[in-house]
């Protein structure tokens, strides 16, 4: 069994230059997995060292990204497929796994200071909770009422079961415990440069009047509020509206290379079992530029659905294919990356003004823009941060 532990990010993006935001990354040599577009989003999966890098080419396309999902520790195990009887051992070893995991077997303590884990243990045990009970008997719940009522140690304790663990949460009485109820103390910075054209404070100490220029990070409503000759600390709530400007480029070649899908293309199918990938084709041909489209269906025995997925992945191979641009159709192309970046990063805003001068790079145009808005650049910060 090969263990291979790689972090993935699902992400999805959205825009008009989803294509050529793809085809950009391709060129770049960051690799692609699982391409496929569901209600007008791409989804891909990309290695996670890549991630950041993909995220920041989008706004060069007016594309918005996000992460859908992270996952890692893939397992690999090439060696079973000619070993049918390990196969069906590992099968039996699922099933019994699954039924383990209905009973904790590991019980975990948070919280405690002065008192051990070890006498939280014993004061689960005397009260019918401990390992090998039913992970979804009610024990637990009994065993909180009946220590609280018996020690004078504890002002709170929560067990949370989750499959075959249990993590114990308490709070011994001589701490003090914050309520969730109070608002943290906190200021009012600014969340980009600009100049305040308005202000609506509701609790804090305004630092900056109107018409006055704020750099990022700058504190304008502090949560330090003098009282006489005392000094309290409030929960900041204020609006503050600026109008600041958002510098932006884009550039395109005049001669681009692309991937168009081609007719080549082949399956991959595996058994995954906890985690645990076993290939059941022999079928290792080279998955790089491909896009992939994945399917997967449950394994039932006798009308029990066992933890075992079988996965289906059809790849798609591209061919290289390179397309040359008039300087106007590429203005037309970065003008609408344009609107399409104002469309998605801009739109919490009032947009006031557009400046656009274009550049020759040498190889293609380059799009400048200089995006006016006014809006709320006000965001709060705890004061306890540094």
């Amino acid at each position: 069994m090969a263990i291979n532990v790689k972090g993935t990010v699902t992400f999805k993006a959205f825009g008009a230059y989803c294509e050529e935001y793809i085809n950009e990354l391709f060129s770049r040599k960051i690799r692609l997995n699982n391409i496929r577009n569901e209600n007008n989003y791409i989804y891909a999966d990309i290695d996670r060292q890549n991630y950041l890098e993909a995220a920041r080419l989008a706004r060069n396309f007016g594309v918005r990204t996000s992460a859908v999902r992270r996952k890692g520790l893939y397992y690999h195990i090439s060696s079973l497929k000619k070993r049918p009887g390990l196969i069906a051992g590992i099968l039996v070893s699922a099933a019994m796994v699954f039924t383990l995991r209905l009973f904790v077997w590991h019980i975990d303590v948070h919280g405690n200071k002065t008192i051990t884990d070890e006498q939280v243990l014993g004061m689960l045990e005397n009260y019918g909770f401990t390992a090998g009970v039913l992970a979804n008997d009610t024990d637990a719940l009994d065993a909180e009422r009946k220590i609280l009522m018996s020690t004078d140690e504890l002002s709170w304790i929560n067990i949370e079961v989750n499959g075959s663990r249990a993590d114990v949460y308490l709070n011994e009485k001589n701490d003090i415990v914050a309520s969730d109820d109070l608002k943290t103390p906190c200021n009012i910075v600014a969340s980009r440069s600009g100049v305040i054209t308005d202000t609506d404070v509701s609790s804090g100490d305004l630092l900056y009047e109107k018409g006055s220029g704020v750099a990022e990070g700058s504190v304008i409503v502090s949560g330090a509020v003098s009282s006489g000759d005392t000094l309290i600390l409030v929960h900041s709530d204020a609006k503050i509206t600026a109008d600041f400007t958002d510098r932006i480029d884009f550039e395109m070649d005049y001669t681009t290379t692309e991937k168009l899908p081609s007719d080549d293309s082949f399956i991959h199918r595996q058994l995954m079992i906890l985690g645990i990938v076993i290939p059941l084709d022999g079928n290792n041909r080279n998955t790089e530029n491909t896009i992939c489209t994945e399917s997967t269906s449950d394994l039932s025995i006798g009308g029990l659905t066992l933890p075992v997925t079988i996965r289906t992945e059809q790849y798609n191979r591209y061919s290289e294919t390179r397309i040359t641009r008039k300087a106007d159709d590429i203005r037309r192309i970065l003008e609408n990356r344009l609107e399409m970046y104002i469309y998605n990063f801009c739109k919490d805003y009032e947009v006031l003004d557009v400046q656009k001068v274009f550049e020759e790079t040498g190889t293609g145009l380059r799009l400048k823009a200089a995006i006016s808005l006014r809006g709320d650049i006000g965001v709060k910060k705890p004061i306890y941060e540094h």
